[in-house]
């Protein structure tokens, strides 16, 4: 008799992790798409002086921008970024992210006349500082800032602050994934790669910053 109360709390508690075990199977998708959802932090886009592509990803953040540019967003583009892809420095061609982001805008039929380089960042911060400067120095009041859709809460975080302090309107834009959908990114290495890293890095900023 004196072990009923102690088996009767063991069945509430193994029942207690079952119910709790079974909801987060049945809200994992949920749950998955609320975290990718907390990456993506766009803003409304308006006509700018340009439109800085930072480095990276260069074929979905080129057609993105190449759209843009069509649509009439912006009549300059900056490719940003000096870093040389390890693949292209292990085949000795000098060839750094702004030079590939080029060439992906001038295969989407961006007039050369309208590229720019900004062979300058390792990083986005670094990258942040750069087209800050870029827009001092060119008189620029009104800029779009484009990456990959995942990596726009991070730099909201990076860019704000600094571009109002300087008077500078900043529009924050994301280019849509060509290797996974980002409302499924757990279905795709790729994704699941971006949003780890993009968290990792978020929390990195928050301290460091």
């Amino acid at each position: 008799m004196k072990n009923k109360p102690l088996l009767k709390k063991l069945l509430i508690t193994v029942l207690l992790i079952f119910i709790f075990c079974s909801s987060l199977w049945l809200l994992r998708r949920p749950m998955m798409r609320w975290l990718g959802a907390g990456l993506i932090k766009e803003d409304t886009l308006q006509q700018s002086d340009a439109i800085f592509i930072l480095s990276g990803n260069p074929e979905a953040r080129a057609k993105q921008a190449a759209s843009l540019y069509r649509s009439g967003y912006a009549k300059r583009l900056v490719c940003t970024g000096e870093s040389i892809p390890e693949l292209l420095e292990s085949f000795d061609l000098n060839v750094r992210e702004c030079d590939l982001t080029k060439i992906k805008l001038l295969e989407f039929r961006v007039p050369e006349t309208a590229i720019a380089l900004l062979p300058i960042g390792t990083s986005t911060r670094e990258e942040c500082d750069a087209i800050l400067a870029y827009c001092k120095n060119n008189s620029l009041k009104k800029i779009i800032v484009l990456s990959d859709r995942f990596h726009t809460a991070r730099m909201q975080y990076a860019f704000r602050k600094q571009f109002e302090a300087a008077g500078i309107e900043l529009c924050i834009s994301g280019a849509p994934s060509i290797s996974y959908n980002e409302s499924k990114w757990w279905a795709k290495e790729n994704g699941l790669i971006m949003v780890n890293n993009e968290y990792i890095k978020l929390m990195y900023y928050w301290i460091t910053y």
